[in-house]
């Protein structure tokens, strides 16, 4: 289809980080500490009361300490403007981290689960007063942290994947708790290796989130829930001007961090005439699907183009 040879852009302007965006860094700067602590603490009280699950909890607590880090960076990296040679920023730092953690914790799991199989077969009492004192720690730990998060999730999709992880802890916290109820009445052994069996499934599945999702961004995959005959269609109904809208492409650069390229079928007008056009498409995309960066092309119907370019005399 002919067009003409202009192709226009409205990123989203750079702008420093606000009071707001230095609040939730330090929101998740306590998270990380808090779970830091917790982590190193369920570690040493696991080697103590010869807990797996303690030990298993204490690895799903390093699986959402990496969220937390990775949220924060990618908080701290969406702050840094774009430079002549990485033109996208260093957004796809955030995703490259995402999938060497994945493929970590997927070892991890594996470890666990052997550790689990050898307890089943081979079956030990831990020392459960002190691994249900440690447990209790952890759970208001894991409480105040997601205290620290509150609030901030609503409008921030990385403070939200954050708080997600950080609920998680605390369902994984009273499991152990409760785990440790039914050692000190009954003194079943395999209750240890069997609820460090279910924290490792938990960590299988925060680790298959977060490799499946840096994979599609990687592949440059369109978000989720976005397609190209979802935007066209909301474009060419709420924006009066527009007849048709093809060519479109979506990715992610890094989390969240939305760009698209489309096509779209215009009146035969001015340059300057268009502006407030382009304009208003960038916004409406932006207000409604979060995307940060429209690039266009303007082309113009068959029909004009047959019958040759308006003369302006």
């Amino acid at each position: 289809m002919p067009h003409s040879p202009e192709h226009l852009t409205h990123p989203r302007p750079f702008q420093s980080p606000s009071h707001t965006g230095r609040s939730r860094q330090r929101r998740i700067l306590w998270a990380i500490a808090i779970t830091g602590s917790i982590l190193v603490l369920e570690a040493v009280g696991g080697m103590v009361s010869g807990s797996l699950a303690l030990l298993s909890d204490a690895g799903h607590m390093l699986t959402d300490l990496a969220a937390l880090l990775i949220a924060l960076t990618a908080m701290v990296m969406a702050g840094r403007p774009a430079s002549g040679r990485h033109t996208y920023g260093f957004a796809r730092l955030e995703v490259l981290a995402a999938l060497g953690n994945a493929a970590t914790f997927f070892l991890m799991v594996a470890a666990v689960a052997w550790e689990a199989a050898k307890r089943l077969s081979h079956p030990s009492l831990p020392e459960w007063k002190t691994m249900g004192l440690i447990a209790a720690i952890g759970l208001s730990a894991n409480a105040l942290s997601a205290w620290f998060l509150h609030g901030a999730e609503e409008k921030d999709l990385n403070m939200k994947s954050a708080w997600i992880h950080v609920m998680g802890d605390l369902a994984s916290s009273v499991g152990v708790l409760v785990g440790v109820a039914v050692i000190a009445r009954t003194g079943w052994t395999w209750v240890d290796p069997a609820l460090s069996l279910g924290i490792a499934c938990l960590i299988a599945w925060s680790a298959f989130h977060l490799f499946w999702k840096a994979l599609h961004i990687l592949l440059e995959s369109a978000p989720r829930g976005l397609t190209p005959d979802k935007i066209a269609s909301f474009l060419t109904s709420e924006i009066p001007g527009i007849k048709e809208v093809h060519h479109v492409h979506l990715w992610e650069v890094g989390s969240g961090e939305i760009q698209l390229t489309a096509h779209l079928v215009v009146e035969d007008q001015l340059l300057s005439e268009s502006l407030p056009l382009l304009q208003r498409s960038s916004e409406a995309l932006e207000k409604k699907f979060r995307i940060r960066h429209s690039t266009f092309q303007m082309e113009l119907p068959v029909r004009v183009h047959l019958q040759g370019p308006r003369n302006p005399a």
